[in-house]
């Protein structure tokens, strides 16, 4: 906590502007959620020379055509997953990692296991994990498509990247009753939560108007 406190009070106000802002367009609702972002401070995520705009509510990009999610998108996604203390969650597209912390966060004594295509990418991500003391992550440099079956079953899969459809080898890879959620389309995705029970994958949501990156 001191080594957030002693590198977050710059960032302060234009943090809690954004979390009113979140707030107030319905994006953030989760007392657990607000949380989890408050102790994971976007802005140590970013490349230097970004920083100075890590609490725009826009994506910004860090390396490798790659881009920090937009903060409203990821307090709807986490919100929507329902995450519990003590859960395995599988991450599709580690990024810089901020959204991996959230997850770490929220899930406690659980494990997040997460995906990065890109190598330097993901040697980013787990530096920025290690500077904020985050142990219950693992990144794993590889391709998100196939997920980690030796893993398996999780009890939440997110998928960060758009998809043309939700792969079925991570489908597969889901635990019964648990959560799936991906941006599914081409140039415009909706957002898909789906669930898996014993009679099938059941539809949960779908919101329309995201653009993501693609899954590669």
């Amino acid at each position: 906590m001191n080594f957030l406190k002693k590198n977050t009070g710059q960032y302060q106000l234009k943090l809690d502007t954004l979390i009113d802002n979140m707030k107030n367009t319905g994006f953030l609702t989760d007392s657990r959620v607000e949380h989890a972002i408050r102790q994971n401070p976007r802005h140590y995520f970013l490349p230097e020379s970004s920083k100075n705009r890590a609490y725009e509510n826009s994506p910004i990009p860090v390396m490798k055509n790659q881009t920090i999610s937009q903060p409203s998108v990821v307090s709807r996604m986490t919100e929507w997953l329902d995450l519990k203390e003590g859960q395995k969650v599988l991450e599709i597209g580690s990024g810089s990692g901020w959204q991996c912390a959230i997850l770490a966060k929220m899930v406690g004594k659980g494990k997040i296991f997460t995906i990065e295509r890109h190598d330097s990418l993901a040697n980013f991500a787990k530096k920025n994990l290690e500077n904020l003391g985050i142990k219950n992550a693992k990144i794993i440099h590889g391709d998100g498509r196939l997920g980690l079956p030796e893993e398996s079953p999780f009890d939440r899969i997110m998928i960060t990247a758009a998809c043309k459809e939700i792969p079925k080898t991570l489908m597969n890879q889901l635990a019964m009753d648990g959560l799936l959620i991906a941006p599914v389309g081409e140039d415009i995705q909706s957002l898909i939560l789906i669930r898996k029970t014993p009679k099938g994958f059941v539809e949960i949501k779908n919101q329309k108007g995201y653009v993501f990156v693609p899954l590669l």
